[in-house]
Formats: C-alpha cells, structure tokens, sequence
C-alpha cells in the first residue's frame, strides 16, 4: 500500500498536475476516479508481476531465443542505475525521473502500474528540462533508452476491444513533450503514428464504453490533435513536408475502413488538423508542404461526409467545406477530381444544408475558374445525366458565375475541335436552363459549318430540346439563322442529320408567327423538292419526318391537293403536283433535282430520273434542243448504275426527251413514265 499512496500522491503533488499542465478541464468525479483506477493499478502492482509481452512476440512463429528467458512469476528488484548519468545536464535536477525512466526501459518485465508513471516522468522531464535552458543531451538519451520505442510498444500492447486506463492518454502527450526534442523522434514518426492511430481508432463505439472508458476516450482524442500539431511544430523544416504528408496519408486510410466509428474519428483528426493548418498562427507556415493530392483527398472525404448515408455529423461536414471555401487558393486544386466527387456523390446529399453547402462550393469554383468547371462538367457528364442537370443549375443560379460560364462556353463553342457538349444537350432539356443559355445560340448555329458529323448531330439535338422552351418571339433571331443551314443538311449522307435538320424544318414550319409567313413561305417552297425526294429516302424514319414535314408545309402553303396527296401516301402524284402548284419555277425545280442523279442511294436516283422526265417535258414542247441536250448529259451517266432499274429508267428517258414530239402525250403516258420500272 505504501507504493500505491506514493503513485496517489505523486498525481496529486507533482509540480504541475496533468490536468493543470496540459489546460485540461476535469471534472471532480473523473478525478476521484482516476484515483481509483491508480489505486487499483497499485493494488495489483502488490502481486506477482506478469510478463509484458510485445505484439511481436505474440505473432505465429516468433523467434524463440528473442522471448525473455526470465520466470513470468519473478519479481525484479529494479537496480541502481548503472550509468554515468553527468553528462546529461538535466540530470542533477531530473534525477528521480531518469533513473525511473531508465529503470522502466531496462527492465524485462513491464509492470503494468508502472506504465503511466513512465509515460508521466517523460512529460515532465521535457517540459523541466527547457526550464533550466536548452535540453542538451536528451536527444540522445532518448535515443540511447528507445523512449519512443516503447511508447510503441506500450500502445500496441493495449488491448483494442476497451479502453480501462490512461495509457493512450499519456502516449499522446509523451509523444507531443518529446516532438520538441531535437532529433528525439526523427525517422520514427511514421510507425508511432500508426500505433497511435491503431491503438485509439479501433476502439469500440464511445456509445459501447463505460463512463469512465468514454472520458479517458474524449481525453485521449484531445491529446492525439495537440500531439499531431506538436509533432508537426516540432519538425525541422526539411522533414515537416513529409510529416504532413504522413499524417494525412494515414489517416485517409482509415477514413475507408468499414467500420463507421473508425470513418468518424479519422475524419474527425483530419477536420481538426486541416484547420490549424491555416488558424494557428505557427502551423500556417507548414500548410504550404502539403502536397496537392492530400489536399484533395481531404475535400473528398469532406464532400463524401455529407452524404445521406454517412454517420459523420451534417454540421460538422459543412463547417468543413465551410473552412475549404475559406482557403480556396490552397484547397481547390484539383478542381476535375472536385468535381467529378460531387457528380458521384450529389444524388446522396439530400438533407437541405449539406445541398446548400455543396450548391456554395460548386458556385465558387463556377466562379473562380469557370473555364475548367465548364470543361469538367461537359466532359464527365453523359447524354441526359440528372446530376450533371442539377450541378448546372446550382452554378448558374446567381448572376455572376452564369455569366462567366456563358462567357466560357462561348469561347469553347468557337474553338471546338472534336464534339458538341453532351452536357449542353442535356441542359437544354430543362426549361429553365434553355432560357439561360438562350445566348449561346448563335454561337451554336455556326457550328452546323463543322465538318465533324457528331458535332452537326449534337448541334441538332440540342436545338430540337431547346427551341421547345423557347417562346416564339424569344426563338425567332435565332430560328432565322438556323433555316439555311437546315436545307443542305436534308442531304447529308448522316441519316440521323437528315432526319433531326427535316424534324427541325417541320417545328419551324409549324410554329411561324402571322406576320413571318409571308417571308417564310419562299424559304417553304425551297425546301418542297428535297422533302418530296426524302419521302423516297432508304431510312424509315427519314421518309417518314419528309412526309410529316411535307404536310406541314403543305399546310402552311395552303395546297390541298399537296396535302392530300401526302396524307394517303400517292408519292408517285406528289412529284407532277408539285410542277403543277409551282409551273413559274418549274426550271428552278429542274435545275434542283439534277443533284440527286448522283446521290448514294438508288431509290432517290430513280426518283430523280423520274421527276427530271416529268419537269422536262415543257422544255420538249417547246423544242429547246440546248437545254434538253444537257439534261440527256446529266442522265447519261445511270445508263450505267449498279442498279438494272436505275439503268433502264434512264435510258429510257434519255430516249423520251431525244425523239422530236409529234403529239401530245396522253396523261396516261406520264402516269406510265411515273410508275414503269423494269
């Protein structure tokens, strides 16, 4: 009894109690109970000690000549200390403590009541040695005795399913007294560390410890910060980058580990350790060593804390994204890896100030860099991607980055090497979104110059969303710059073009103001001759947008017999009604079916060839050899096509038009030019 009312009075006597020393508020209760549980470790000190063994030592197949040869059950006399300890000048003032220390280090067996005077005597050996001026020599006592060592081992040793004594406590602030030792700790930090981390992080949920288990715990958290900002303003210059990067890497490993509790409290170090980096006014210094990749990681982990699912406390993870946007210049580096987290994880961010936090963040990155942002977003988010929508309309809901962003894909759309965004696309499909990139449809209409089909085609789709939320009078500017770059694409040898550049038409068509029909009705007529070949076209779902678009036209134009030529499908007829409703622009239409001789598919070859034979008929009436001559030129070249029937038909139109007429052909004749096929 007389060593436990020694280790008693030792707590309650010592120069500066623990609690005082280290600024900690303990309460009278856990005071008294920390006496008891030294009391206890005193009264099992009475017994028979037991070996201590090293985790090593515990591993399957462990060297056996490296196992302590002594009896477990021998009690050791701890010997004076057999060295010369002058040389260490803190030794006339220090030597009950170095001798203690020295005693516990040299000895086999370390018994458990003396752990914490141990761990007690290191602290305040540093911390009285820089009272008598600099610690001269402790560096290599501590390097001599392996003091760091055995904190190791002492914290490993712990058991990982409780927490019953102080030990991890006073591991933490040995660790922190010894870190302003010059060269005490050097090239051991990393496996300290570890052991720190492992012997404290793997603990059971606080909710499973006992009072006094839960005390020690919170204690012992609030030492490891103190410890980790210690050990980093305690390293030399040269090493503190590789401190950081240490401690970091360290604990984002833990911060994927499966069990919650072990998520929290690695998140937990990081969010205390990231913000002194830049409050306290020391370690703000040290913030510049951390390289780019530990800065991200870290906002990843920040933004995936914030996710439905995560156990991490809501508030805590906006005050920690709160604190990245603070210092946006040294967290935001990697904006593309940023980003690409959020689009992962937003749709599992739900609750209303973890949204908002994100909304914010994204909104100053949209801000920053809006180049980079735009960039990111168009190239990781797919056709129709829900996310990538919500992700626009957080950046682009204050004036400021909307303009900024619109100012960038501006520049972007000019400069366009490969594809039109998906991202675009996708955005135009809201209503509200189409409204807001409204400006940027000019710059889109010259796009459909690209020579890049993927581009023209997402171009187009991109207005077939966007031209439906426009009002008319809000799509007319643009509606007229789009109408002479949609005729040509009728041909195009895409048939995606063909068909969203003939749906574009119809929508046009369809939604021309009273006061703009007048002018359109010239752009209608050009467009009749393509339509009325596409009905022909090889695609289903081309012939099936001419024939849509046709009646549209028709429609618009007035032409009944157009219509109702169209609505029951007598395409051979559409073609003589055509010259019929059109006879003051029957060369103009001549002139523009030619092309089509040399199209690449046979079924509109043939109705050119047809048509040709029908518009071509006046010019035979009227006997004007010349320009039948060079109608006969363009048709000679399908008398020899790949296709028999294209042959035939040509040649026997080229026979037609050559012969001089010597009556007027009977209606019959021309239905039968119409319809024969050989």
């Amino acid at each position: 009894m007389l060593k436990c009312k020694s280790l008693l009075l030792h707590y309650s006597t010592m120069e500066q109690p623990l609690h005082v020393k280290y600024h900690l508020k303990v309460p009278n209760q856990y005071i008294k109970k920390l006496s008891l549980v030294l009391a206890f470790d005193c009264k099992m000190a009475e017994r028979p000690p037991i070996r201590s063994r090293l985790a090593w030592q515990e591993e399957v197949g462990a060297p056996q000549e490296l196992r302590s040869p002594l009896d477990p059950k021998q009690v050791d006399v701890v010997q004076p200390l057999q060295i010369d300890a002058g040389w260490l000048p803190v030794y006339q003032f220090e030597r009950r403590r170095v001798d203690s220390i020295v005693s516990f280090v040299s000895s086999p067996e370390k018994e458990e009541s003396q752990k914490i005077p141990f761990l007690q005597n290191i602290c305040d050996l540093c911390y009285n040695s820089k009272r008598h001026g600099p610690p001269q020599g402790l560096d290599l006592f501590c390097q001599r005795y392996g003091l760091a060592e055995n904190i190791k081992v002492l914290l490993e040793e712990e058991p990982r399913n409780k927490l019953r004594t102080a030990v991890r406590w006073n591991a933490m602030l040995a660790i922190a007294e010894l870190s302003a030792v010059e060269r005490a700790l050097e090239g051991k930090e990393a496996s300290l560390l570890q052991a720190c981390f492992s012997s404290v992080f793997l603990l059971p949920p606080e909710e499973k410890m006992q009072d006094m288990g839960r005390y020690l715990f919170l204690k012992t958290m609030e030492a490891m910060d103190n410890m980790l900002q210690a050990l980093v303003l305690g390293s030399s210059a040269s090493r503190v980058s590789e401190l950081l990067q240490n401690i970091f890497q360290m604990l984002l490993t833990f911060t994927t580990s499966e069990r919650e509790c072990v998520q929290e409290r690695a998140v937990g170090r990081i969010e205390k350790m990231s913000s002194a980096l830049f409050r306290h006014p020391t370690l703000a210094s040290c913030a510049r060593y951390l390289r780019t990749s530990e800065r991200t990681d870290i906002v990843l982990v920040f933004i995936e804390a914030m996710r439905d699912t995560s156990i991490f406390d809501k508030k805590r993870a906006t005050d920690l994204l709160d604190m990245v946007m603070e210092f946006p210049d040294f967290w935001l580096a990697d904006l593309p890896k940023i980003m690409r987290c959020i689009h992962k994880n937003l749709d599992s961010i739900n609750t209303a100030p973890a949204r908002q936090s994100v909304a914010s963040l994204l909104l100053l990155m949209a801000d920053r860099r809006p180049g980079k942002v735009l960039t990111t977003l168009l190239r990781i988010a797919p056709p129709g991607d829900r996310t990538a929508l919500d992700m626009w309309d957080m950046m682009i809901s204050t004036p400021r980055p909307l303009k900024k962003i619109l100012k960038n894909l501006r520049k972007r759309l000019l400069v366009i090497d490969a594809m039109f965004p998906e991202g675009v696309i996708s955005g135009s499909e809201s209503p509200d979104m189409a409204r807001k990139i409204q400006s940027l449809l000019p710059q889109v209409v010259g796009l459909l110059d690209h020579s890049n089909t993927d581009v023209k085609r997402r171009v187009l789709t991109f207005f077939c969303s966007v031209m439906g939320h426009l009002k008319r009078e809000e799509a007319r500017p643009t509606v007229e710059q789009l109408e002479e770059k949609l005729l040509p694409l009728f041909d195009d040898e895409s048939s995606q073009l063909r068909e969203l550049s003939i749906c574009l038409f119809r929508e046009r068509v369809q939604s021309v103001m009273v006061h703009d029909k007048k002018r359109i009705k010239s752009y209608v007529h050009r467009a009749l001759l393509p339509l009325f070949f596409r009905l022909s076209d090889q695609s289903n779902n081309v012939a099936k947008a001419a024939r849509e678009a046709l009646l549209g036209a028709a429609e618009l134009l007035k032409w009944k017999q157009l219509r109702h030529l169209v609505r029951t499908q007598q395409t051979w007829r559409i073609g003589e009604s055509l010259l019929e409703q059109n006879r003051s622009r029957a060369q103009e239409l001549l002139s523009q079916s030619l092309p089509y001789l040399r199209d690449a598919q046979a079924s509109l070859r043939e109705a050119a060839v047809r048509f040709i034979g029908l518009a071509a008929r006046p010019l035979r009436d009227r006997r004007e050899e010349e320009k039948l001559a060079e109608i006969c030129s363009a048709l000679r070249p399908l008398e020899t096509d790949s296709k028999s029937f294209v042959r035939s038909l040509a040649a026997q139109t080229i026979v037609i038009l050559s012969s001089p007429r010597e009556q007027p052909r009977s209606r019959w004749a021309l239905q039968a030019l119409c319809c024969w096929r050989h």
